[in-house]
């Protein structure tokens, strides 16, 4: 009987050795792939650490991409709001995104481990280290803009001072959009932001004047129905006046202001060969501006008709107005 006994206690010991409760597996740690508050992070997943890591840097710079475009955003938003006079804003959004991306390799490998047959990867990057890309870009866009804004200052030929000065409203404003996206990280101006920053002011007051001084002034060789129609078809886009050339204004001299229609054969061939000089006050010449109007008739009056009709529908008053603007100072 107590053999009985014994076997029974012991097989009911064994049991609850067996059924004695397991010590609780470790709650699983918080998430450490975060990066440190106010960091760019990036995610990669690939076959090998390499690919992941390249997924990482990929993602890594479209969020710092989206930084830049609401960065824009907000600075579009605020020109807006100010009323301030905006100097051109064809920015380039590329010229941005390949900034960030120069030093990719400033990132900071955060974690990288195995799940599900893939290598998982995520890397952090600080704004300062964000910004180094940026902050170069900017340094050669000041190099630039000190070269084209002392060529606008020194120039005197219009053509040549145009394009300049608008080289440097293009160059200043990305200037400027890199700046407004470092101001919003935080970031310190660089030493070159406050010379970048004074040319450009010499540079704007300086064509100001110019452009305040610089008028187109229309001056025919001969005063006919043939001037007055080109001055009224030309002043209709053209701020132009009838007056004596001065200053660094440009002068309009419009020539040939009669047909020629020699008879032959009992038919008037008439012609007309309108021509207009784009020429400085002191009377050098930049660009001549030609074309030819042909018409045959047996009553001459019927032909210079003809002429003056094809004269105020030509197609070539266009190219003449594209060309003028190129010329007169760009004040709009």
């Amino acid at each position: 009987m107590s053999k009985s006994i014994s076997k029974l206690a012991l097989a009911a010991g064994i049991l609850l050795i067996g059924c004695a409760p397991h010590p609780a597996p470790p709650s699983a740690p918080p998430d450490s792939a975060q990066c440190r508050t106010g960091e760019f992070r990036g995610v990669g997943i690939g076959t090998d650490e390499k690919e992941a890591l390249s997924e990482a840097k990929a993602d890594l710079a479209k969020q710092i991409h989206s930084s830049v475009q609401v960065s824009e955003k907000y600075r579009q938003s605020q020109n807006v709001q100010n009323g301030k006079e905006i100097l051109g804003s064809d920015f380039v959004s590329e010229t941005l995104v390949e900034a960030n991306l120069l030093n990719a390799q400033d990132a900071r490998v955060l974690k990288v481990e195995q799940r599900a047959g893939k290598i998982n990867t995520v890397v952090c990057m600080t704004k300062a280290n964000a910004a180094k890309g940026f902050i170069e870009r900017q340094r050669l866009i000041a190099d630039s803009l000190e070269i084209v804004s002392n060529t606008a200052l020194k120039t005197e030929h219009p053509k040549r001072k145009n394009e300049a000065w608008h080289k440097t409203q293009t160059l200043w404003n990305e200037f400027a959009r890199i700046q407004n996206l470092l101001d919003g990280w935080g970031i310190e101006k660089a030493s070159f932001y406050d010379p970048a920053s004074e040319i450009y002011s010499q540079t704007r007051e300086e064509y100001k004047g110019y452009c305040q001084a610089s008028k187109l002034h229309w001056k025919p060789e001969q005063e006919n129905d043939y001037s007055s129609i080109a001055f009224s078809i030309l002043s209709k886009n053209l701020k132009m006046e009838k007056s004596a050339c001065q200053d660094n204004g440009i002068s309009l001299v419009y020539k040939h202001a009669e047909p020629d229609c020699p008879k032959k054969f009992g038919v008037h061939s008439c012609s007309y060969k309108p021509s207009l000089s784009i020429l400085s006050c002191d009377g050098t010449e930049y660009s001549l501006l030609e074309n030819i109007i042909e018409n045959s008739h047996q009553k001459q009056e019927l032909a210079l008709e003809k002429i003056k009709d094809t004269f105020k529908a030509a197609d070539f008053w266009g190219k003449w107005e594209k060309e003028i603007k190129e010329w007169r100072p760009k004040c709009e």
